[in-house]
Formats: C-alpha cells, structure tokens, sequence
C-alpha cells in the first residue's frame, strides 16, 4: 500500500517547472503559463506576496498565489491550480485555506478571486467554499472571456483567529 502525503510548502524560484508540469496538462494558454512561472520568483520576495506549493510524495499537484494590500486591507488570489489527476481530493481548499491564513495574518478584511466567467467547476468550488459573487467584468480575460469575482469577508474573531 502506497501512503500518500500531502506537504504544501512555501514556494520558491527553484519550482519554476512545477507550475507548467501543473498547468499544461489542465489545458492553460501558455501566456498565463508563462506568467504564473514568473511570478513564482517575484511571490518570494516581497512580504505582501505570497505562494505555496502543494506536494505528494514530492511531486508538485498544486499551487496559489495571493496578494495583500495595504491601501484596502484586502487580499487577491492571484493563482490557483491543480493538476487534473488529483482534482476533487480536497487539494484546492487546503491551498485556499492557506492563503486565507496568510490574509489573517495580514489583517486582511477578506480575500478574492477572479476566474472567467466559464470556468464553471472553479465558480462552484468558491461558491461551495463560502465565496460570494462579486461582479462580472467585460472581457477582463480576452476580448471574449469575460471574468467574475468572488469575495470572502471574514469576521472580526477569523482575522484574530491566525
């Protein structure tokens, strides 16, 4: 029997091919590929940055980005995915959850998301965890793909409770 064990680790310059080995297979244009790649760099460096690494048995499955701001007190997901194989295992809430932990610990009044309008399983996976929808915004994607928000906003005992 194989044990399996989930780490989620926080991420580094040296996880660069992680994120394509996690994204390609998904079917992610590699414009935001690329994009995701480069931010695995700047995500180390900065405090209002973040970026964790999901792993089993060593091997990259998952990962996020999130974003604190100051200006609002608000935090962004700026990433988030798991490779296909392991979808529906409770892999992106635990990643959620962390990010979410990493707001708290900004004092963040919430956190959000921005995924196209079509990404239907991802727009569940938020409602089911408690995100609730923002706004639509016109081709925020493409010229074709329009993007949706969804915002948590926690309460005063969960920004204490990190």
């Amino acid at each position: 029997m194989t044990v399996i064990s989930l780490q989620i680790m926080t991420i580094g310059p040296e996880h660069r091919p992680a994120i394509r080995s996690i994204l390609e297979p998904i079917g992610w244009a590699e414009q935001y590929i690329a994009s995701c790649e480069q931010m695995v760099t700047q995500y180390s460096h900065d405090p209002h940055l973040a970026g964790y690494l999901a792993l089993i048995n060593e091997t990259p499955i998952g990962f996020i980005f999130v974003e604190y701001r100051d200006w609002n007190q608000l935090s962004q997901i700026q990433g988030l995915a798991v490779h296909p194989a392991y979808h529906r295992q409770g892999i992106a809430r635990q990643l959620v959850d962390k990010a979410e932990s990493f707001a708290r610990s900004k004092n963040a009044r919430g956190i959000y998301v921005d995924t196209p309008v079509k990404n239907i399983g991802g727009r569940a996976f938020y409602e089911a965890i408690g995100y609730q929808l923002g706004y639509i915004m016109p081709r925020y994607y493409e010229d074709t793909l329009d993007g949706v928000t969804y915002q948590k906003f926690f309460t005063m005992e969960q920004r204490m409770a990190d």
